[in-house]
């Protein structure tokens, strides 16, 4: 049974690669990002599991204190979070939930205990390249035939293709530069990655890819040449960025891209106000108003700082961040000592692609998983590279007691898979089938359907049992402020002006640019 075990764990990492980029599902109404989320959550919780009933694995060795306070700093972000079912069940099509905070962790922990041999680690980089390949030339069928969007390959958003892109290149250029009979088709991949970002128009994304090539460059020196190289790496991708700021790419798909460097401001407004924990995860929507100095996208409500590093202080506090800081030191400090190394140089120059990309835009599942994955992988074969034979995930106790502990935690991890990742799903193939009564009963921490479920009540009629719903999805914390201004309407059919007046108020308090609010203030009686 356990080396039955052990050869499944050895695939999962690998299948979970090729799926963040490929998998989506057409059957639901967020066909994109929740699937993945879920998938994230999912992975995580199964590969833990795996490892518990296989012990015997790569310990985490250096990183291993790193990894226990992300997941403390994670765990304390979310006790004081200003709206704990918010931070729990994640804000509609975002999902940077707590689960989600400490799947990351845990796919990293994952990787790094399943992955016990070399042919593993490269089934997870090929699955990856595939995966990515697949993406890219969905996305050049959609910009051949036209489509009105950003190309994105069925990721849901262009800039994650682009992300996906930064970590995948690298890669592939690797494989094709080492030959053998595989180097056409590394090649191959390579050509077509670089056709789906051009049709992504992601600038990120090219900024990501750029800086991943030239950390592939870098690292093939063997000598004190690296460091200088290293530099000139630095100066090219500062070059590359003025460019971009300076000339007409920073207008690019009108997408905010000059506005970051006036969000950025208000952002470190946000995270000096709750410096320590922060906010909460995926609280920003419901807080970054109070902070914002103009309206710096008219029509649209800002949840995010558009930079990884601040939306983590301001989610997780200086804490959160200074951990994330910790790992990602110790990460790329083992991958520059086993530089050189055939595994190790491409998994750590796709690290140092997403690093880059993410610099520029919010963690999301569909990226973000894929990092955290590919970042165990490197430390995997950084580990083995150093050859230490670390003992398992604790061998110490005695074996039936262990066994029995191990076995429970990993009924505990399959049951949180099945309801932190797929009654999400399930609840959205109800939405889709406009069966709002049971998305709220499949999932009902997450605000968007009470409020969906609430609005349908009203249209229908059943005004008083519509507002019990409308007003469920606040306390919830549904960050959106249409939510506070449908339900101050509905209040106000039912004469319950005072409290719409209230409500009207909550829209201005979460966008206080948001004039629709701000009219029936104007418009309703004393």
């Amino acid at each position: 049974m356990r080396p039955l075990l052990e050869r499944l764990g050895g695939f999962l990492p690998a299948a979970i690669a090729l799926a963040l980029p490929t998998a989506f599902l057409p059957g639901a109404v967020d066909s994109f990002i929740l699937p993945r989320a879920s998938l994230v959550i999912a992975g995580a919780c199964l590969g833990v599991g795996l490892a518990l009933l296989a012990p015997g694995g790569t310990g985490l060795g250096p990183m291993r204190w790193p990894i226990v306070a992300a997941v403390a700093a994670t765990i304390l972000a979310f006790v004081f979070s200003v709206s704990l079912p918010l931070s729990f069940a994640g804000s509609y099509t975002r999902y940077e939930s707590f689960p989600v905070r400490l799947s990351y962790i845990g796919l990293f922990a994952a990787s790094v205990w399943l992955l016990r041999d070399d042919r593993s680690r490269a089934w997870v980089v090929r699955a990856f390249v595939l995966g990515t390949t697949v993406a890219c030339v969905e996305a050049v069928v959609q910009w051949a035939a036209s489509v009105r969007f950003r190309p994105d390959g069925n990721l849901g958003n262009a800039n994650l293709l682009g992300a996906l892109i930064a970590m995948a290149l690298p890669l592939a250029i690797a494989g094709g530069l080492r030959g053998g009979r595989w180097a056409v088709a590394w090649s191959f991949a390579a050509a077509l990655m670089a056709g789906g970002l051009i049709v992504s128009t992601s600038r990120s994304g090219g900024l990501g890819a750029l800086a991943g090539c030239l950390a592939l460059a870098v690292f093939a020196f063997k000598s004190r040449r690296a460091a200088a190289a290293a530099a000139a790496s630095t100066a090219v991708i500062g070059v590359a960025l003025l460019a971009i700021v300076e000339s007409p790419l920073r207008l690019l798909n009108n997408d905010p891209g000059p506005i970051r460097l006036e969000l950025w401001p208000d952002a470190i407004r946000m995270v000096a106000a709750r410096p320590l924990t922060g906010w909460g995860q995926d609280a920003t929507g419901l807080v970054y108003g109070h902070f914002l100095s103009a309206d710096w996208l008219p029509g649209i409500t800002i949840d995010r700082a558009h930079s990884g590093p601040l939306d983590i202080g301001a989610t997780q506090g200086l804490l959160g961040l200074a951990v994330l800081g910790w790992v990602l030191l110790v990460l790329f400090r083992g991958a520059w000592r086993r530089r050189v190394n055939s595994a190790v140089g491409p998994l750590a120059a796709a690290c140092i692609g997403f690093t880059v990309w993410v610099l520029f835009n919010f963690d999301w599942a569909p990226a973000t998983g894929a990092f955290w994955l590919l970042a165990g992988t490197a430390w995997s074969a950084v580990r083995a590279a150093e050859a230490q034979g670390a003992p398992g995930i604790g061998d110490a106790a005695p074996p039936l007691t262990r066994a029995t502990l191990r076995s429970l935690a990993a009924l505990a991890l399959a049951l949180a898979a099945i309801g932190l990742g797929v009654m999400p799903l399930l609840a959205d193939v109800w939405y889709f089938h406009n069966r709002l009564d049971l998305a709220v009963v499949a999932d009902p921490v997450q605000p968007h359907y009470h409020r969906l479920f609430g609005n349908g009540l009203v249209a229908a009629g059943e005004v008083r049992h519509g507002v019990d719903e409308l007003r469920l999805a606040a306390r919830l914390g549904e960050p959106d402020p249409w939510l506070y201004l449908e339900l101050g309407d509905a209040e106000t059919q039912l004469g319950e002006l005072a409290q719409a007046r209230t409500d009207y108020r909550t829209a201005l308090v979460i966008d206080p640019y948001f004039s629709p609010a701000r009219q029936r203030l104007a418009a309703a009686p004393l």
